[in-house]
């Protein structure tokens, strides 16, 4: 990784990673896959919450809505996003 980034790690130091940026999209979008007019065409609608600093953030994939409660630092934030995207399990139909 010539930028610096480890393989495997995530975090918001680094957020031109694929290892952050594939991830982050499918928990933003709920889809794995590409708009058909681009990444440029997501139109990703990111609004504070008045949840506590021990609150994940919270993404509602049909309307491409993140509720991001306000952290009092950076690493905060990129610690409990992280830890949105890793344990997010997405839905499927049987």
């Amino acid at each position: 990784f010539a930028h610096g980034c480890s393989p495997g790690g995530r975090s918001l130091t680094c957020p031109t990673c694929p290892a952050f940026l594939v991830p982050l999209a499918v928990f933003l979008t709920g889809s794995d896959r590409i708009p058909i007019y681009g990444m440029s065409s997501l139109r990703i609608i990111i609004q504070s919450t008045p949840s506590g600093e021990q609150y994940l953030p919270v993404a509602h994939t049909c309307y491409n809505l993140l509720d991001l409660p306000k952290y009092s630092s950076k690493e905060i934030l990129s610690a409990r996003l992280v830890q949105a995207i890793d344990h997010y399990e997405g839905f499927s139909l049987a």
